[in-house]
C-alpha cells in the first residue's frame, strides 16, 4: 500500500556559530547537570565548560510570528466524471503541513547554570563558554494515525531525517497528506495537546575517563542468547539492545569488572555498552526495521516524549535501529578501559507542536483551505543543502560537488539544470536553487518528481559520480559518499609477552572509489596500543576492510593470518596455533 504521507522537503538553515567549536574536546564522564542543563568541562581547560541545548520550539520570523502553516487543498477538476447518478461527489485534495523548528537554550538558564557551576567548583573563573556542536543530528516525527484495518489510532513514526548540528539552526519540514489524514491531523490540532511530536536525537563526542576495569565477552555464551542465535535478520531498537546487554550480564556471557568507585559505574557502563555495540551491531535506517520486541519502538519513543527522558544522555540513538552482525568469533575477547578514548553519546530533545489551533485556528496565515487553479503558471524551486558532516570535508578532501537536475515533463520536453557547490557556497546561508516550470504538467503529483545526480571532485584529481536518483522533495540534501572510520588495536600485552612476541606487523587494505589503499604499522607488546591506530575512509554503507597480522617471535619464527573485518576493533592477541 502506497504511503499517504509524503515528505516534500527537509532543509536546514544554519546559525552563525563558528564551526571551530567542534574541535573543543569535552571530558565526557565529568559532566554535571545544573538548572536542567548538562555541562561538560573541556579536556584542555577545566575552567571552561560547554552545555547541551535543552529546549525546542517553533521558529519565529522577523515579526515574532511562528513559522507554521497547514493548508488543506481541494482540486475540483476531475479527470473523468463518475458515471453514476450521484450529483455530489468527493473532490480530490489533501493537505500540506509546513513548519520550521529549532532547538536552543534559554540565556537566563545558562546564566543560572554558570552561577551554580561556580558554587560547585568554588571558582569565579569557571565559565559556560557556549553550546556543544553535535557530531550528528537526526529527528523523528511521531503522531497517532488511524489504522483503517483496526479502526483505532496508533502511534507511528511518520518520518526520520537529518537534523542540524548547531544550536539555533532551523529545520524546515514539509509533509503532504491524503484527504483522510489531513482531516485527522486537523482534528488533532484542535485537541488541548495535539498529537504531533518531534524528537531530536543529537550525537556528541568526547573523551571518557580511564577506569580500572575490563569487559570480557564469552562469544560462545553470547551466541546462545535467543535473539542473537535467531540470526542477522533480527532488528533491534535501542531499548532492545539495553535489555539484551542486561540479560547477557545476568548470564555472565559478558562480564564487566571494575575496581573503581560506585558513583562512576553508570558512566563506565555507558562506555562499555558503546564499545560492545561496535562489535555486535550495525546501525541501519529505521524504515525497514522490524524490531525483535513487538512494541519496543513505541515504548522507547513514548519514554523519550515523557518528561523523564527528554534531555537525558544515552549510549544509543532514540529512534535508531540496529541489525546483528554475522558473528563468527569464538572464544573470549577482553576489552580494557584503563585509558581515555573518544566515545559518542546521544542527547534527546522532545518537541510538541503545541496549541497552535487554539491560538491561530481562525487565522488564514496558519490554517486555511484553498482551491487549486491554473497550474501552468507555477514554478518549482529546488534548493541544495549541504549536510553538517559534509561541510568540513571541503577543507579536507573535497574540491567541489556538481549537482545536475533533470525534469521530464508530460509534454515530452526536458529541463536540465546544474549547480556547482564549493566551500564558499556550502557555508553561505543563502541556499543554491534550481528551478523548473509546469507548462504541460497537469498531474501535480507527477510534477513533483524529478531526477538528480551529484558528482564529487576530490582534491588530487579523483572524482566520484553518484547514480541518478528520483525524488519529489523540494530540497536536495548532499551527504558525504564515504565514512571515516578509526581502526583501534585491542589485545592483552601480558599474553603477547608470555608467548615471546617481539613485534606485530599490521597491514590494512581498503577500497576507495576504485583505488586500493594500503596502511601498515607495527606494535611491540610494551607499546601503548592507543598511540597507534588507522584512520581509513570507506565508501558509504561499506564497512569491510582486509587485514593481515604477522607475529614475529624472539626465536626468529613468525605466524601470519589474514581476513576481513567490519568492526573498528582489531584484536592482535589472537595468535593461531
Amino acid at each position: 500500500m502506497k504511503s499517504a504521507i509524503k515528505i516534500l522537503s527537509i532543509s536546514f538553515l544554519f546559525s552563525g556559530y563558528s564551526f571551530a567549536c567542534s574541535g573543543q574536546q569535552i571530558a565526557l564522564d565529568r559532566g554535571v547537570r545544573l538548572e536542567g542543563l548538562w555541562c561538560f568541562p573541556l579536556v584542555t581547560d577545566s575552567l571552561k565548560y560547554m552545555y547541551l541545548p535543552d529546549q525546542s520550539q517553533l521558529a519565529l520570523d522577523n515579526q515574532n510570528h511562528p513559522q507554521f502553516s497547514f493548508v488543506r487543498y481541494v482540486n475540483t477538476i476531475l479527470e473523468s466524471p463518475d458515471s453514476g447518478a450521484n450529483s455530489i461527489r468527493q473532490a480530490r485534495g489533501g493537505g500540506i503541513l509546513h513548519f520550521l523548528i529549532t532547538y536552543d537554550t534559554d540565556p537566563k538558564k545558562v546564566l543560572k547554570a554558570q552561577s551554580k557551576l561556580r558554587e560547585l567548583t568554588r571558582s569565579d573563573s569557571v565559565k559556560l563558554s557556549g553550546p556543544i556542536v553535535f557530531k550528528e543530528g537526526r529527528f523523528a516525527l511521531v503522531s497517532s494515525i488511524l489504522n483503517p484495518d483496526k479502526g483505532i489510532s496508533e502511534k507511528k513514526l511518520l518520518a526520520v531525517g537529518q537534523a542540524p548540528v548547531l544550536e539555533g539552526s532551523r529545520i524546515a519540514l514539509s509533509f503532504e497528506l491524503d484527504p483522510q489524514r489531513s482531516k485527522l491531523l486537523l482534528e488533532s490540532f484542535k485537541m488541548s495537546t495535539p498529537d504531533v511530536s518531534l524528537i531530536f536525537d543529537l550525537t556528541f563526542n568526547g573523551l571518557t575517563d580511564a577506569y580500572n576495569a575490563k569487559l570480557t565477552v564469552d562469544w560462545t555464551e553470547v551466541s546462545k542468547y535467543e535473539k542473537i542465535s535467531a540470526g542477522v535478520k533480527i532488528y533491534f531498537v535501542s531499548a532492545d539492545i539495553d535489555k539484551t546487554y542486561a540479560e547477557l550480564r545476568r548470564t555472565s556471557a559478558i562480564k564487566l569488572e571494575s575496581a573503581g568507585a560506585d558513583d562512576k559505574m553508570e558512566a563506565l557502563v555507558n562506555t562499555a555498552y558503546t564499545k560492545l555495540t561496535e562489535l555486535i551491531f550495525q546501525r541501519v535506517d529505521p524504515e525497514p526495521a522490524n524490531p525483535a520486541s513487538g512494541n519496543g519502538l513505541d515504548n522507547l519513543l513514548g519514554g523519550v516524549l515523557g518528561s523523564s527522558s527528554s534531555g537525558n544522555i544515552f549510549p544509543f540513538g532514540a529512534h535508531a535501529s540496529y541489525k546483528l552482525k554475522d558473528i563468527k568469533t569464538s572464544g573470549s575477547s577482553v576489552l580494557y578501559f584503563n585509558s581515555r578514548f573518544s566515545s559518542d553519546r546521544h542527547h534527546y530533545i522532545a518537541f510538541n507542536i503545541g496549541d497552535m489551533y487554539k491560538k491561530f485556528g481562525t487565522n488564514t496565515d496558519y490554517f486555511k483551505t484553498v482551491s487549486l487553479s491554473d497550474p501552468d503558471f507555477e514554478q518549482r524551486d529546488i534548493s541544495v543543502a549541504v549536510d553538517g558532516q559534509l561541510l568540513p570535508e571541503f577543507d579536507k578532501l573535497i574540491n567541489n560537488v556538481t549537482v545536475t537536475l533533470k525534469k521530464e515533463h508530460a509534454n515530452g520536453s526536458t529541463t536540465l539544470r546544474e549547480a556547482n557547490i564549493t566551500k564558499a557556497t556550502a557555508y553561505d546561508t543563502k541556499p543554491v536553487t534550481m528551478s523548473y516550470g509546469s507548462v504541460g504538467d497537469s498531474n501535480k503529483m507527477d510534477w513533483l518528481n524529478y531526477e538528480y545526480k551529484a558528482q564529487y571532485q576530490f582534491k588530487g584529481g579523483k572524482n566520484y559520480e553518484a547514480p541518478w536518483q528520483m525524488q519529489s522533495n523540494s530540497m536536495i540534501n548532499l551527504f558525504a559518499p564515504y565514512e571515516r572510520r578509526t581502526i583501534k588495536f585491542e589485545g592483552d600485552p601480558k599474553l603477547l609477552k608470555d608467548k615471546n612476541v617481539r613485534v606485530i606487523i599490521i597491514k590494512v587494505n581498503y577500497p576507495f572509489f576504485g583505488e586500493d589503499r594500503k596502511l601498515e604499522t607495527y606494535l611491540k607488546p610494551e607499546d601503548n596500543f592507543l598511540d597507534k591506530q588507522f584512520d581509513i575512509t570507506l565508501p558509504a554503507n561499506q564497512y569491510s576492510y582486509h587485514y593481515t597480522l604477522t607475529w614475529k617471535f624472539k626465536n626468529g619464527t613468525e605466524k601470519t593470518i589474514s581476513g576481513n573485518n567490519d568492526t573498528e576493533l582489531l584484536f592482535i592477541d589472537t595468535i593461531p596455533d
